[in-house]
């Protein structure tokens, strides 16, 4: 009889970890509650690091996003996308370079929000597990690009296991670089302007404007 119940537990416990744990499920949730986002704004921190000239440079930025447009501000640089054309602005050099979008190139400058679009399309992922920081429980996931092209090997993500948003960014470079993003403040479905993603001319008078289209 004991031995009966013995294997009943251990089943019955399989099963709630069958359950609880379910790596397609907790990626697909992810992708589909980033997919539900009309628009976001979001502050973070950005680290380069080269592990083997032992450099670690931190930058703070910031993201705004709807639909295919985006707005970022990093590194003294401001990007500016309606989702086909994109300005990158350098404020020091008052110059503006203004380009048409590139889809294939798929870097993180043309597209922050790649990664959280068609994951499944784009990437193949393996489930780590779930870590714990902050009071926060976070899920972990590694994306491997199935286009071999792009410039980093590997991405890993961590998001909120109960909210659903994003965590921490951390981009394998193939150059010996890692490109970390943490996330310190995350707004969704904010109200946004489309002319908010445009480089106004205007109010830019006497910058050098460098147009590749």
């Amino acid at each position: 009889m004991k031995q009966i119940l013995s294997l009943l537990l251990i089943s019955s416990s399989l099963s709630l970890f069958s359950q609880e744990v379910n790596p397609d499920g907790i990626v697909r949730s992810f992708s589909n509650k980033m997919q539900e986002i009309n628009s976001l704004s979001a502050t973070f921190s950005f680290t380069l690091e080269n592990l083997q000239e032992r450099i670690s440079d931190v930058h703070q930025g910031k993201i705004l996003a709807k639909g295919k447009m985006f707005y970022l501000d990093l590194m003294g640089m401001e990007v500016f996308s309606d989702g086909q054309v994109k300005w990158q602005y350098i404020k020091e050099a008052k110059e503006v370079t203004i380009s048409k979008m590139n889809v294939k190139e798929n870097g993180f400058l043309d597209d922050p929000m790649k990664l959280f679009k068609d994951y499944n399309k784009n990437f193949k992922y393996k489930y780590i597990g779930q870590q714990k920081t902050k009071n926060r429980v976070l899920h972990e996931v590694d994306f491997f690009p199935r286009d071999l092209n792009l410039p980093y090997s590997s991405v890993k993500l961590q998001f909120d296991a109960s909210t659903l948003e994003p965590y921490l960014i951390r981009y394998q470079g193939k150059d010996g670089n890692n490109y970390i993003i943490q996330i310190k403040n995350f707004k969704s479905n904010i109200p946004l302007r489309d002319d908010r993603f445009k480089f106004d001319m205007e109010k830019h008078k006497g910058v050098e404007i460098i147009d590749m289209r």
